[in-house]
């Protein structure tokens, strides 16, 4: 059987119940040079023709349909197998609603006309020769290759159907079995399976999916509870100091010279990081930031676990809490929860900025040009200035110029936590801390269960590890006592930094410095010059 998912497609085995190999792109794979593109990224639905038709199979993708010829070359096989064959796409792409409304796919009273493409399995028997069944939203309609219209409906799938209630307001996915489930239908809809007898018309058991079919357990979603936590990345810039030295130039006495500090990188391309996220606001830094967290939160989480969901943005500002006056500061959105789960996010954050500042080194030249005619690639050039050297004294000046370094102290800071419930189908609903209880008494019938999630909550955040290693609490003691949780108000962190000349100064941010704060000392776009 395969199954698609996205741009891929798997092939499982049912009798062995596991898959074959990895994933491959349905792009190349299926219909090939025929195969139309707006398919290759997903399709939401597809069907064999069945017996009647072996050599057919349509596929369905938002209003449109193809029909693949498996048996141009006069074989068999099909993706997957050892034997190359050819498929291709002998018919459309097409719209659906056309068709609906034509006769091919037609419904009599012409409710399948709207968009929305119906769950497909082809017909086994004498009496389902060359039949189609298709359900969709509750309904089913029978459709006769054959005859190319509608053999029956559409009626309610109960009245068609002896399925459980659940599975007749909705059906998922649908296949047959095989070896002596051969002509059994197995239905899904939510995480339950039914087993469905052709013969009797009758269902034989219903059971969770991942027990009949645990292979599918990864790419099943699952009511969760979890925390949302909001995250800010304060980072504080001190006074510049001299880097490297880049070149040196003689001025003769009673005499003045140009020099033109010229900053280019190595590489024009768009995609190029001349700024990590520290000094940079530009949009390009950040979507940079964002897709390194996310392989990096893919590596560490697996593909099992919830993952990290992240929205950055980033904006430089002046703040009168900066130690020296200058701040830049970017916002992140992390679904996480425990302290390995923070100890990883930061990290992770701190590590991506690392790279970032390598990566924009290793890509910037500096150097000083006596003109603007003598710069051999313009279209490089990040900054440029121009300086005039003097010399009024009667002996020989030399002025050295150093690559300018700034040094910056970045913090993670937890800003707030929130509460969130999906149910795996439906997007998150996430509110307060302070409305865990209303959530709760939504989702769960049990009051035991729900005293066990909420003190289970507020365990959770009564103990969160700072950047020290010492845990603090983030909610009120009263509320905790109460049955409720609520976070602490205006809570306040200090930061102390150790400056060489043995000062330490302090900073006090609003939320939880968690896990890691950072000294960075990366080199800008500027050059000083210093009278040797």
């Amino acid at each position: 059987m395969w199954l698609f998912k996205g741009s891929d497609y798997f092939v499982f085995n049912l009798r062995t119940g596991s898959f074959e190999g990895d994933a491959k792109q349905i792009a190349g794979n299926w219909g090939g040079s025929s195969w139309p593109v707006m398919f290759s990224s997903g399709i939401d639905g597809a069907v064999w023709a069945g017996p009647a038709f072996p050599n057919i199979w349509y596929f369905f993708k938002d209003e449109m349909f193809v029909r693949v010829n498996s048996d141009v070359s006069g074989g068999g096989g099909g993706p997957g197998f050892v034997r190359e064959m050819i498929w291709v796409v002998d018919y459309g792409p097409r719209g659906i609603l056309g068709v609906w409304a034509t006769g091919a796919w037609a419904a009599p009273d012409g409710t399948w006309q709207t968009p929305g493409v119906p769950v497909a399995l082809h017909g086994l028997g004498s009496k389902f020769h060359g039949m189609i069944h298709f359900f969709k939203e509750g309904q089913y309609i029978r459709h006769n290759l054959k005859t190319g219209g509608t053999d029956s409906g559409p009626v309610p799938i109960k009245d068609a159907w002896n399925l459980p209630e659940e599975f007749s307001n909705k059906i998922e996915m649908v296949f047959y079995g095989t070896g002596a489930e051969e002509e059994q239908i197995f239905f899904f809809s939510g995480t339950q399976c039914a087993l469905y007898d052709t013969e009797t018309d009758e269902t034989i058991k219903v059971f969770p999916i991942e027990k009949r079919f645990p292979a599918f357990a990864e790419f099943m979603m699952r009511p969760q509870l979890f925390l949302v936590e909001d995250y800010r990345l304060e980072t504080y810039t001190g006074p510049p100091q001299l880097g490297r030295l880049v070149e040196t130039k003689n001025v003769l006495p009673g005499a003045e010279t140009k020099a033109l500090l010229v900053t280019e990188t190595i590489d024009s391309s768009q995609t190029t990081l001349h700024q990590s996220l520290l000094d940079s606001k530009n949009s390009n830094v950040v979507n940079n930031f964002n897709k390194q967290m996310d392989k990096k939160a893919e590596k560490v989480e697996g593909g099992e676990q919830y993952r990290y969901h992240m929205n950055a943005d980033a904006h430089g500002d002046a703040s009168a809490t900066s130690m020296w006056g200058g701040e830049v500061n970017a916002s992140l959105n992390v679904q996480g929860g425990s302290d390995s789960l923070r100890s990883n996010i930061a990290e992770s954050a701190f590590e991506t900025i690392g790279s970032q500042v390598t990566e924009a080194t290793q890509q910037i030249n500096q150097r000083t040009y006596d003109s603007t005619a003598a710069i051999q690639h313009m279209e490089r050039v990040l900054k440029q200035e121009e300086i005039v050297l003097k010399n009024p004294t009667d002996r020989l000046r030399v002025f050295e110029f150093y690559q300018q370094l700034q040094p910056y102290i970045t913090l993670l800071v937890l800003k707030d936590v929130r509460i969130a419930y999906t149910d795996g189908i439906e997007p998150p609903r996430v509110v307060k801390m302070s409305s865990i209880a209303e959530l709760l008494n939504s989702k769960l019938a049990d009051d035991e269960d729900r005293k066990k999630l909420t003190q289970f909550v507020a365990n959770e955040l009564s103990a969160v590890a700072d950047q020290d290693g010492q845990t603090r609490s983030l909610i009120q003691t009263e509320a905790q006592s109460s049955g409720a949780v609520a976070l602490l108000r205006n809570s306040t962190s200090t930061f102390h930094v150790q400056h060489a000349n043995g000062d330490v100064q302090k900073i006090v941010t609003q939320g939880l410095v968690i896990k890691a704060a950072k000294d960075w000392l990366a080199p800008t776009l500027n050059m000083i010059a210093v009278e040797a």
